[in-house]
């Protein structure tokens, strides 16, 4: 038993709570109040109070905003009650207002991890109506549906996630408006063959006398409170006109409305009934044993047996993988990167910084050695004036190399700067005018891989890393010279130490390279799988399939630690090689100055020694930045990647084709021979379609679900280009740009979309 009192819930707790297996299901509400946020003023409901029992159901109707759906939230334990309880027990199915579909196949969303009984999944597929969608399907129920659904249309999604409710065979049952989607042909099936039939007593239709099946009608008002609660007949006897509120809502969308004259009473349409109701039903399931989530969310079920299955197991189809890049980095992709932050005059100039700074300090050091030798052959006796110069003169290299070493770092980080930023508005501008495919076939995870981590690397990473190896180049080159002019013969074991560093660098390389572009690739399923949960997280917890979801999360996470893990246990193992070669080379440096002890000064000796030192180490750190670089260039390959998006056609065109400024005076539209194919399938969606549209026409257009009513619309904002003419106002609307013609069509989308700020 599930009991909700007031206070918050805790929404960190993901696993379903037990309910007994020997309790009669039932839902008692008992004076609960209830609002989404502790700031806002007024209660979402108010003082709402039921009970049902086994085979009663609960019709809730209201006005837009009466708090419908927030009376469902509040069973499911998704919005908080300030006052009162609810008591649930029995197990619960939920279809959403707003149908929710993860990225998977057709079947996998209506199982939704339940074990797969194959009478009860062809008996649900048919009172859903989704048999012909199925036969249409390129891969019957095993066609992928994209991430949020893109794949389908929306009754299709909506009646999925009507399929997925039903085959849960669940004691309570909770619908929220799921047939809006639904064209009138698709609905009349659903409630002949679902409601009345499947579900019995469960919904009420868009009859009048249908009404009179629900055992209880809570009618809400505007403010969330119950004006009633009854029977039909008992609301009728007390005087309460509880159809007005349908007819109100009727009206708030638009939706015809007939009166019946000899029954005084208002009758609605089929679509109409349905949206002014959220159904809460309770069946009576004595003596049942509830079917157990075994299988995974991801489970593969052979499906030979279903007589409306044509699909081959073998050409089973596969969520699209994101494309990876192999080999070394090409040279282009660091050109890319160099063009997009400096202009040739910056990149000069940072050119002569780094030879300069570098220069200096090299110079600085034999200055220094030069100065030691010469007292140390002077013996005790020195010259003031001459060691004041000497002093003056060292004085002046160092703030000269502070100078040059700032302005080195300061043009070096605003290339990586402006680099980061064009690249960055590049991507950003092709990613707003790449075509709507683009965006049904990359699951959002991928793209917010690119703009997160990807850019973050570029932004936060890259600067430092390539700023150090500049560092390291010329640190390199310089102490290999001053080693030579300390003694030519330091230069050779420095020779054979960089040759085998170079080698196990090649080694390394290879396999870091690959395992960072792995590593990216296996976050984008993290980030694809959070999003998808976050946006599903009531039908979710409705479920009970957190654990499922948690499993295949810890799946997708454990993944990129694997690689993350192997990247960075290579990236320990070079360094651990390297300090060996390293020790090496300064046991020679030291045997070799012992060698010659009286043919060395002091202070050359000296010179020796510390740089010996201080090219083992940038050694060491030069082979894991420049490794380190190489890994983080696959994030710019990345981002490059996406800078050669395909784009969508001009918004403007060229003066001559401009239309004139009134273009459309009339509104009137004529499509001839138009076809529409959607990317990657030779099979048009629609076909060869003849009509026109007059000025001042009203068009409904028809057909089944699936059929091409939206993609109608998509050609007519050349969301997908078209193929034939359509032509408004006498101008062929492919021949002008998408700006001229976008902006003088409006349109209502099927699947609304709220923006963040106030209404």
């Amino acid at each position: 038993m599930v009991t909700k009192t007031h206070g918050n819930r805790d929404f960190g707790d993901l696993k379903a709570m037990p309910k007994p297996r020997d309790t009669a299901p039932k839902v008692t509400v008992n004076n609960i109040s209830a609002k989404w946020t502790e700031e806002s003023p007024n209660p979402t409901l108010q003082n709402i109070s039921f009970r049902l029992k086994p085979g009663d159901l609960l019709a809730v109707i209201g006005p837009v905003g009466a708090g419908k759906s927030s009376l469902l939230m509040t069973i499911l334990e998704e919005l908080s009650v300030f006052e009162g309880s609810i008591q649930t027990v029995g197990s619960i199915s939920y279809a959403s207002q707003e149908p929710w579909n993860f990225n998977n196949s057709v079947r996998n969303n209506i199982l939704f991890g339940t074990e797969y009984n194959e009478s009860r999944y062809k008996r649900v597929v048919e009172v859903c109506a989704l048999k012909r969608d199925f036969q249409i399907f390129p891969f019957g129920d095993k066609t992928l549906v994209g991430e949020r659904g893109v794949s389908l249309s929306g009754g299709q999604k909506a009646r999925i996630t009507l399929a997925r409710a039903l085959y849960r065979n669940s004691d309570i049952v909770l619908m929220d408006d799921p047939l809006s989607a639904v064209d009138t042909s698709v609905a009349e099936h659903i409630f002949d063959k679902c409601i009345v039939d499947y579900l019995c007593n469960k919904i009420l239709t868009h009859q009048i006398q249908f009404i009179r099946k629900a055992t209880q009608i809570l009618v809400l008002n505007d403010e969330g409170k119950c004006l009633g609660l009854g029977s039909y007949d008992e609301l009728q006897s007390r005087g309460l006109d509880f159809m007005t509120l349908l007819k109100d809502e009727s009206k708030e969308t638009t939706t015809p409305v007939t009166t019946v004259e000899d029954k005084n009473l208002v009758h609605l349409d089929r679509d109409s009934l349905m949206r002014s109701f959220s159904m809460t039903s309770v069946e009576a399931k004595k003596d049942r044993n509830l079917t157990k989530s075994s299988a995974s969310i991801t489970d593969s079920i052979d499906m030979a047996n279903m007589d409306f299955m044509d699909a081959d197991e073998s050409d089973d189809p596969h969520i699209q993988e994101e494309q990876r890049e192999s080999g070394s980095i090409d040279s282009r992709v660091y050109w890319e990167y160099v063009k997009a932050g400096a202009g040739p005059l910056l990149a000069i100039f940072g050119i002569l910084a780094t030879l300069s700074s570098q220069t200096i300090f090299h110079g600085s050091d034999l200055f220094l050695t030069a100065w030691t030798d010469k007292n140390q052959a002077r013996g005790h006796s020195t010259d003031s004036a001459e060691q004041r110069m000497d002093v003056y003169i060292y004085s002046g290299l160092i703030g000269l190399l502070f100078v040059t070493t700032f302005i080195r770092a300061i043009t070096w980080f605003v290339m990586c700067m402006r680099a980061s930023v064009n690249l960055h508005n590049n991507i950003f501008i092709r990613l707003l005018r790449a075509p709507i495919f683009f965006f049904d076939n990359n699951p959002v995870g991928r793209i917010l891989n690119r703009f997160g981590k990807d850019l973050g690397v570029i932004d936060e990473f890259l600067p430092a890393t390539s700023f150090d190896l500049n560092i390291i180049i010329g640190q390199t080159i310089g102490i290999i010279v001053v080693l030579g002019l300390v003694n030519p013969y330091l230069v050779i074991p420095a020779i054979f130490i960089f040759a085998i560093v170079g080698c196990i660098r090649a080694v390394y390389i290879k396999s870091a390279r690959d395992i960072k572009r792995f590593e990216a690739l296996t976050r984008s399923p993290v980030y694809s799988h959070v999003s998808t949960t976050i946006s599903g997280l009531a039908s979710v917890r409705a479920y009970g399939v957190q654990e499922s979801f948690e499993r295949q999360f810890y799946v997708y996470q454990n993944d990129h630690s694997a690689t993350w893990f192997t990247f960075v246990g290579t990236s320990r193992g070079l360094g651990l090689a390297i300090d060996w070669f390293c020790v090496a080379y300064i046991i020679i440096i030291s045997l070799v100055l012992m060698i010659f002890p009286d043919g060395i000064p002091g202070g050359s000796a000296g010179l020796a020694l510390s740089s010996a030192l201080m090219l083992t180490g940038v050694t060491a750190w030069g082979v894991r930045q420049s490794a380190e670089m190489e890994s983080q260039m696959t994030s710019v390959e990345r981002i490059i990647e996406y800078s050669r998006l395909p784009q969508e056609a001009a918004l403007t065109a060229h003066d001559s084709r401009k239309p004139p400024p009134d273009w459309p005076s009339k509104g009137r539209i004529e499509l001839n021979h138009m076809y529409l194919f959607y990317e990657g399938s030779d099979k048009p969606v629609l076909k060869n379609l003849n009509f026109i549209i007059k000025s001042g026409e009203k068009i409904g257009i028809v057909g089944r679900t699936g059929a091409g009513k939206s993609s109608i619309i998509s050609a007519l904002f050349r969301m997908v280009e078209p193929k034939g003419e359509i032509v408004m106002d006498g101008i062929n609307t492919g021949s002008i740009g998408l700006h001229d013609l976008r902006c003088v069509l409006s349109i209502i989308p099927q699947d609304p979309v709220v923006f963040t700020g106030s209404v």
